[in-house]
């Protein structure tokens, strides 16, 4: 078995939540959206119907957006989030800002889930949170969305929006729209944090045989190239070595896609989008391999 010690997803980028005021400070939230005019220093030239965004504390810009473009405040998205927590009994654990994104996140812990497993005293816990973001670059709307993670080896096991996602763009009367959608969002929530859990519990009680693995690996990375020959056998070595696998189940297929996918599988970087960052987003926002392999294990 592996001994590799895996980063939670959830501790990437941000900090521990504790107060509403400590929180914003600590998360680098505590400042507001400014609005400028966009225009050449050289040639005075103004553009048309856009603005420049930028912070009150820094003056760092954030974005240019169009001229209906509602930004929100940082310290409104946040309180919601401790809103959310209160309504479902969760707790903000973490939150934070990306600036080279220009995005503010937060995740909600709404429980436990325990997965009983056949020669595991303890079990394979998980975790379930509720992960929601905001943005002033002009593309990124306030959103949340279900997140699970496995306390194993920290990988990021459900990101998905779910049908009554919570997703609201920066127009006017945002505030009221969201104050609209937040319950019937939470609400469903819970609802399918109970109907993961009974399809986790179906993967772990389903045997795996070598060749339904391999079966498995060729409907979710098809191709003869070098790469996803590759990209196979890295999911295949977890299947049988990764964190807290035992290679027997289709659980443990599951697991080790989430595993490739948070902790093994290569994430560019540069100066302005750290690798890190491209992970953490890309694990949470982008990815589509493990939503793929549920459909299919399923």
């Amino acid at each position: 078995m592996s001994e590799t010690k895996h980063t939670s997803i959830v501790e990437l980028h941000g900090a521990p939540a504790n107060g509403l005021e400590s929180t914003l400070k600590a998360a680098d939230l505590d400042w507001q959206p400014l609005e400028d005019t966009v225009g050449g220093m050289d040639t005075g030239i103004q553009m048309p119907r856009k603005k420049l965004l930028y912070r009150s504390d820094t003056r760092q810009a954030l974005g240019i957006v169009g001229q209906d473009y509602c930004p929100s405040d940082p310290k409104a998205f946040l309180k919601t989030q401790y809103e959310f927590a209160e309504f479902c009994k969760g707790k903000v654990s973490q939150a934070g800002f990306i600036g080279e994104r220009s995005r503010a996140f937060a995740f909600i812990n709404v429980g436990d889930i325990q997965i009983k497993r056949h020669n595991v005293k303890l079990g394979d816990p998980l975790r379930a949170y509720i992960y929601s973001t905001d943005g002033w670059d002009g593309g990124t709307p306030r959103k949340s969305r279900l997140f699970i993670e496995r306390l194993a080896c920290s990988n990021g096991m459900v990101s998905k929006q779910i049908s009554a996602s919570l997703w609201v763009s920066h127009t006017k009367e945002m505030e009221a729209r969201y104050d609209l959608r937040w319950k019937k969002f939470l609400s469903e929530v819970k609802a399918n944090v109970k109907f993961i859990t009974e399809e986790f519990k179906k993967l772990v009680e389903t045997p795996m045989s070598k060749d339904e693995l391999d079966e498995f690996l060729v409907k979710l990375i098809p191709g003869t190239s070098t790469m996803s020959a590759n990209r196979r056998g890295s999911i295949q070595e977890l299947f049988h070595n990764g964190i807290g696998t035992q290679g027997n189940s289709r659980w443990d297929a599951y697991n080790a896609v989430t595993e490739y996918v948070t902790h093994h599988r290569s994430y560019r970087g540069n100066d302005a989008t750290p690798v890190e960052t491209n992970r953490f987003l890309g694990v949470l926002e982008t990815d589509t391999l493990a939503p793929q392999a549920l459909a299919l294990l399923n």
